[in-house]
């Protein structure tokens, strides 16, 4: 099994009121945007973002991986949604199919995320919407780091990798409280042992942290990027009124919305 069918496969996090804000920040979408419309989900992973799409005429959540096995679980009883394996490198639908599409945390896990977007984006119909999030470039240094662990990582058999982050759960649960300390001295020894375990999540739920930490370092493709590329990717797709989503946002825990989260609009009228 792949990584993404194992993962979303084995860990079924559904965690409503999470899911709910992370759904709205990252997509700018509120309650009733959806009414009637046909809706694309670019990378439905196991599906907890798609089942929050029960307003829309149609909803289609598209995987590449076995993923879809979860996302069918998940959504079942929905008459609204589809489930499509397919690839976002080579997508099975005609250009101008849907009102809204959203990819959340996807195409930056593809070998081309430029073209994988700009095929996105001739999904939209006229006056049709996009919204994407993937990872954001750091710094050098840190860049460095992290394709160091991840050279070692993603050759690793999965299934000992996955132990391993297990293992490291408490990890980023000591992480996390080293961090929020008021005493400068514990903070900067949290920002230091974060550095040396870079993609070992800090989330506050034991199974979230297991989950996200296996997402960063199991993964053949990862790539970062800043704001000013993926503007040109709007840009080059002809979008207008792209906005930057990450403006403003309040999240549930400390690092959720660190990326470059970007929303757009074909022109033209629906």
């Amino acid at each position: 099994m792949s990584t993404y069918g194992l993962q979303w496969n084995r860990f079924r996090i559904v965690r409503e009121e999470e899911d709910r804000a992370t759904f709205a920040n990252r997509t700018g979408l509120r309650p009733g945007d959806l009414a009637g419309k046909d809706v694309l989900d670019g990378g439905c992973g196991m599906g907890r973002y798609l089942r929050l799409a029960g307003d829309a005429r149609l909803a289609v959540g598209l995987d590449l991986s076995e993923a879809v096995l979860a996302a069918r679980d998940l959504t079942a009883g929905m008459g609204n949604v589809a489930i499509v394996r397919g690839d976002l490198l080579r997508l099975p639908f005609a250009e101008g199919s849907f009102d809204h599409i959203y990819s959340i945390g996807v195409l930056d896990h593809t070998p081309d995320p430029r073209a994988a977007f700009l095929g996105l984006a001739r999904l939209l119909k006229p006056g049709g919407r996009i919204a994407i999030w993937i990872y954001e470039r750091e710094s050098p240094v840190v860049e460095r780091l992290m394709d160091a662990h991840r050279a070692v990582s993603t050759r690793l058999p999965l299934g000992l990798l996955l132990a391993m982050c297990r293992l490291a759960a408490p990890i980023g649960l000591l992480k996390r409280r080293l961090m929020a300390s008021r005493w400068r001295l514990v903070e900067r020894s949290g920002v230091a042992l974060h550095a040396l375990t870079i993609g070992v999540s800090m989330h506050p739920d034991a199974e979230v942290r297991v989950c996200d930490t296996l997402d960063w370092y199991a993964p053949k493709y990862l790539s970062r990027h800043t704001v000013e590329e993926v503007r040109g990717w709007f840009a080059e797709a002809g979008l207008v009124d792209v906005a930057d989503l990450g403006v403003g946002q309040r999240f549930h825990h400390e690092g959720q919305g660190n990326g470059v989260n970007l929303a757009g609009r074909r022109p033209g009228a629906q």
